[in-house]
């Protein structure tokens, strides 16, 4: 298939899928991954292994943008106001995962360098699961804001924690001694390479703003220091999630309110990249691992120990640091996923071990399996556990605009049914006596049978009183003087039609009917009143954070 074709027809089934399996609770991402897996190597090779090779780059630059955006939403206030707790979970779910999975599967292999490479690999969760499942559930609150940082700066803690533990499994396989501060140099001038990389993007980005008058241009900006900033990280083979993550955070603090404008327009831009992210990642993973007995069994017991692990390192350092008790009881669950990083430190052990002599190859390919069909697993499962995290916490839907909550609603959600109404027949008299006795400005016209004739505004009654003679007035029926309607609203009409027909006509009332066959009246909307309940709805479901 031309190579266009696939990535229109995976976008398109992976956006389709999305769709689907929300309408049954699913979290959106897992849809992406199945569909990656049927049509990958597991099942119908549309995506081959060389095909997604390819495709490195664009991996590379969603992996860059989902840094960029958890970094806009890292503030220097949420560390002061909340920065000892984050940094007692961030090293109490990492040492904890590290020494639970460390211990249980030295014990069940009685290896002790598998523990540790486990136990290092064990430490990483992969932002990009869980920073899509916040995402599409608009989720907002303590326990977002730290899942969010944690995820965060998960990467760096992980490859501190792997370049100690890689080193001493190392020197265990090959009976040698090994200089320990050599080996591990590595991670911590990836780390600091990485840091001083996003920061600097991030200045450079904030300087390049400040002097843009046209705010149409500020996605080419911005994408551009982005894929700079993902294109040098990958060049020199550093960590590309934590530079652009960095990049976020200076412009974030630098420009709090500039950065707004930037990360909403990359969020629009950005739902065709995590799509076909995600659907690689399941064209990747291969099914049959889950025929290999030994791979099984050393994967489920990973699994599971990496679980305890997270949970009880989370509530452990929750406690330690003071946080929320919410935060303490549920940012655990939201800590399972596993992805890219976990992968690149399996490749790496891998090629690190393949050199030395063929037991220690074979080592390293059945390390790679058992992280492998551990990712297949955590990646259908995590999504669930960050969005029953985020449900039990009661942070679900409150990250929300005023176009969000408006989106949500049908016109009759908000249609005022107790209103006025003025019989086609009804003298002026009778026209004047319900004005009199009622404060709206506008009327709808009615047959009897209920359906929407016109209507009559006090101007309308205003111009008859100055073309008729008194003694004209109880010759005058309602019918003659109502204006014929032109615009109108129907019960089942999305609200946000509705709302587009006052702000494009610049009108406030707007008569609302079953449907335009029986244009039966069945109450009205007022602008202001519409607006108003939005607003305040838009405060509720925010809350106070």
């Amino acid at each position: 298939m031309n190579i266009l074709a696939l990535v229109g027809f995976t976008v398109l089934i992976g956006t389709l899928g999305g769709k689907y399996f929300q309408r049954y609770k699913i979290p959106q991402v897992v849809s992406y991954l199945v569909i990656g897996v049927l049509l990958g190597k597991s099942v119908l090779h549309v995506w081959t292994q060389e095909t997604i090779d390819l495709f490195a780059p664009f991996v590379n630059l969603a992996l860059g943008l989902i840094g960029f955006m958890i970094g806009a939403e890292l503030k220097v206030d949420l560390f002061k106001k909340r920065g000892r707790s984050i940094y007692s979970i961030l090293f109490g779910q990492g040492l904890t995962t590290f020494f639970v999975v460390f211990s249980v599967v030295t014990l069940l292999t009685q290896k002790v360098y598998l523990g540790l490479l486990f136990g290092a690999v064990a430490t990483a969760t992969d932002p990009a699961t869980t920073a899509d499942v916040i995402w599409e559930n608009k989720a907002r609150g303590p326990v977002t804001t730290a899942l969010l940082a944690i995820v965060a700066l998960d990467d760096a803690l992980a490859l501190m924690i792997y370049g100690f533990a890689s080193v001493f499994a190392r020197s265990l396989i090959t009976k040698e001694k090994v200089s320990v501060l050599h080996s591990i140099e590595a991670p911590f001038l990836e780390i600091g390479a990485a840091v001083l990389l996003g920061i600097l993007g991030g200045v450079i980005l904030f300087k390049m703003i400040k002097f843009i008058k046209d705010r149409e241009r500020l996605l080419p900006f911005s994408l551009g220091i982005i894929v700079l900033t993902v294109g040098i990280a990958t060049f020199f083979k550093i960590d590309l999630i934590l530079a652009t993550m960095l990049i976020g955070v200076t412009l974030v603090n630098l420009a709090p309110v500039e950065s707004k404008d930037i990360y909403e327009t990359i969020k629009r831009f950005s739902p065709p990249f995590y799509i076909l992210f995600f659907v690689l990642v399941g064209a990747r993973l291969d099914v049959s691992l889950f025929l290999q007995g030994s791979v099984v069994v050393l994967a489920l017991v990973f699994f599971l120990s990496r679980v305890g692990g997270k949970m009880g390192g989370a509530i452990l350092g929750g406690f330690i640091g003071k946080a929320p008790a919410k935060v303490t009881r549920f940012l655990g669950l939201g800590l399972f996923a596993q992805g890219g990083v976990a992968i690149g430190m399996s490749v790496s052990i891998y090629q690190s071990l393949s050199h030395l002599g063929p037991e220690a190859s074979q080592i390293g390919l059945m390390f790679i399996n058992v992280v492998v069909a551990t990712i297949f697993i955590v990646q259908v499962i995590a999504p669930f556990c960050v969005r029953m995290s985020l449900e039990k916490a009661g942070e679900t839907g409150r990250d929300v605009t005023e176009q969000d909550i408006i989106d949500s609603y049908k016109v009759a959600d908000l249609v005022e049914n107790d209103i006025p109404v003025i019989r086609e027949h009804a003298s002026l008299d009778s026209v004047v006596e319900i004005v009199k006795g009622s404060e709206s400005y506008h009327f709808c016209v009615v047959d009897q049978e209920c359906r929407l004739l016109g209507l009559i505004s006090i101007g309308d009654l205003r111009e008859t009183f100055l073309g008729q003679e008194a003694e004209l007035n109880s010759l005058v029926r309602a019918k003659d003087i109502a204006v014929p309607v032109i615009q109108f609203a129907r019960r089942q009409q999305p609200l946000r039609e509705a709302v587009e027909i006052f702000q494009r006509k610049q009108i406030d009332f707007l008569p609302v009917v079953e449907d335009d066959a029986s244009m039966k009246l069945v109450g009205a909307m007022h602008y202001q009143a519409v607006m108003a309940h939005i607003q305040k709805e838009h405060l509720h479901r925010r809350g106070s954070i």
